[in-house]
């Protein structure tokens, strides 16, 4: 017994290291690659026990524990309305309309709801590192995106808190049933939360205070599994228990430590999963169900696309926001995964059918990557389409269209594009000596805050030559570049060369490759807010050391041209 688990754990970290490895070197998210791995390693040498799949379990209690702790409520807040209304209409609708279609493909009804519950939810992982690669994290479609998922990753939940129920009760029961379960995981949250509050940050602020990384790795973990055992002997999803602990240490001072310190074991233990996941795949009952498989992976994608596209609009974001979210959003999260092994385990899911779901979220997220690359020329191609029908072009543009803008006279003024954290003090800086700028921003909560204030602001995205034109970019002195989209700021840069050369560009850059690539792009100026909190803190350290202001001035200059010539 002995021999055959170390044999299938040296199996499994083989082809988690090899899948990991070969989709970070195409710069893909090595999830994938650890599914992959697994159905490739599994058809040629098949798991023997279940020890790896037990350990495969704990991978996914961390991962729901990790979730708890990276729980920010503040993030979750500036986007509410469109995580929560949107992200429940989502799942309701594409799990509706899932079950629907599975019924014609001749699948048992409780199969079906449970895939289609499993296709309702996006990957969180690869979204947000996508998002992060291309340095839209503080966009406004990557605020809804990120709200969206964390609302998604919740409800994720009540789904695992189901699943026992479904294995051990029927008809009348489950109903019954079911009201006993919702009431002891109330019961069991609220103390768990009330216990958490106190009791919980006080050992962890002990445990820290000895200085032992050791202690404190041994003491989230024993937390995390321990409230899932709770839970678990609740007849309570162990998930459940693991997010509570989580959601207990977010609220200590210490949660920062936890999470960088267990993090290495996340990873190891969620690679394990996803790695046995895929060894649990049978490549024949793929191939037996690949037109079943195909079609489920083109209407995740195009029901999602269309479910999150039209809640975005009608909850009042511009269209461009809209294609971004919905496209972001298309794939099957990796959640899912974690509810399809938790059905497979409770006999909920046959091996064919979690197979089958498996493959389609799969295909979907290797979908994923090219549907980024294509939010804006399908934005370019449905404001083309929409141009002969004004009234759904106004539709997907936004019908509240509040602008505040007096051009007339204004010259040489300054065009500030984006009014978030960076333009906001652009202005307040303008305004501070009393040069004029008018405001391009489609945030519409923005754009009706700055109009009530009398400011000169237009709605709209900048990238569209109509609403530059509006802002009187031929008669503008300087355009700032405030928005952190790169794709976008190439695309405004070209445009505003072209109409009007004469206009100054300053712009920012996120990362040190956006910088370079600006760069070359003949901007008059392009500024990285890491590297001008690096020249900062550089000035005064050199200060506090009684360097002469001279001396200084000479060093960050220096800095500064070093910068240059690397770009």
């Amino acid at each position: 017994m002995e021999t055959t688990f170390t044999r299938d754990l040296f199996l499994v970290l083989i082809a988690a290291l090899s899948g990991g490895l070969a989709l970070r070197l195409l710069k893909l998210q090595p999830i994938i690659g650890y599914i992959i791995a697994g159905v490739i390693f599994g058809a040629i040498f098949p798991i023997q026990g279940l020890g790896i799949e037990r350990l495969a379990e704990i991978g996914a209690i961390l991962l729901l524990f990790s979730v708890g702790i990276e729980l920010s409520l503040l993030r979750l807040g500036r986007v509410l309305k469109v995580a929560l209304l949107g992200a429940g209409i989502q799942i309701i609708l594409v799990t509706f309309l899932g079950y629907f279609l599975l019924g014609m493909f001749g699948i048992g009804h409780l199969t079906a709801l449970i895939l289609s519950a499993g296709f309702s939810l996006s990957s969180t992982a690869v979204v947000v590192k996508i998002l992060a690669d291309r340095g839209e994290i503080d966009t406004i479609h990557g605020e809804v995106m990120v709200g969206w998922l964390l609302v998604q990753d919740l409800a994720v939940i009540p789904m695992m808190v189901i699943l026992p129920l479904l294995a051990n009760s029927f008809g009348g029961e489950l109903v019954l049933g079911g009201g006993r379960a919702l009431l002891g995981a109330g019961v069991v949250v609220g103390v768990s939360i009330l216990v958490g509050r106190t009791v919980a940050p006080f050992l962890l602020h002990q445990v820290a205070s000895v200085n032992s990384r050791e202690l404190l790795v041994l003491s989230a973990v024993a937390l995390a599994l321990g409230t899932a055992a709770i839970t678990s002997f609740f007849g309570i999803s162990p998930a459940l228990g693991a997010f509570l602990a989580g959601v207990v240490i977010s609220e200590s001072q210490e949660k920062h430590a936890v999470f960088a310190e267990t993090r290495p074991l996340r990873d190891l233990f969620v690679a394990l999963f996803f790695v046995t996941l895929g060894f649990l795949v049978s490549p024949a009952v793929i191939f037996a169900n690949l037109g079943l498989i195909l079609t489920l992976a083109i209407f995740v994608l195009i029901v999602k696309f269309l479910v999150v596209f039209l809640v975005s609009l009608g909850l009042g974001y511009h269209g461009k926001t809209a294609v971004a979210t919905s496209f972001g959003l298309a794939q099957i999260g990796e959640f899912s995964f974690v509810i399809f092994s938790a059905a497979g385990g409770l006999g909920l899911l046959s091996a064919q059918m979690t197979s089958v779901g498996v493959a389609v979220a799969l295909l979907t997220l290797l979908a994923t990557p090219f549907l980024f690359k294509s939010i804006l020329p399908f934005w370019r191609w449905l404001r083309n389409i929409t141009a002969a029908w004004p009234s759904f072009n106004k539709f997907i543009i936004g019908w509240d269209r509040k602008s505040s803008i007096r051009t007339e006279g204004l010259t040489n003024h300054i065009i500030i594009c984006g009014f978030g954290r960076v333009g906001g003090w652009v202005g307040k800086a303008l305004d501070s000596v009393g040069i004029a700028f008018i405001v391009v921003e489609y945030n519409q909560k923005i754009v009706n805050d700055l109009a009530k204030s009398g400011r000169n602001v237009i709605y709209g995205d900048p990238t569209e030559p109509e609403v530059l034109e509006a802002a009187g970019i031929k008669e503008a002195k300087v355009i700032v570049l405030a928005i952190p989209d790169r794709v976008a700021q190439e695309q405004l840069i070209t445009h505003v060369q072209t109409v009007a050369a004469n206009v100054k560009i300053i712009t920012r850059a996120n990362l040190d490759e956006d910088w370079e690539k600006l760069k070359h792009l003949r901007v008059d100026k392009v500024v990285q807010p890491e590297f001008e909190a690096a020249v900062a803190i550089i000035r005064s350290i050199l200060s506090s050391m009684g360097k002469p202001k001279e001396e200084i001035s000479e060093k960050i200059k220096s800095l500064r041209l070093s910068r240059s010539r690397q770009g």
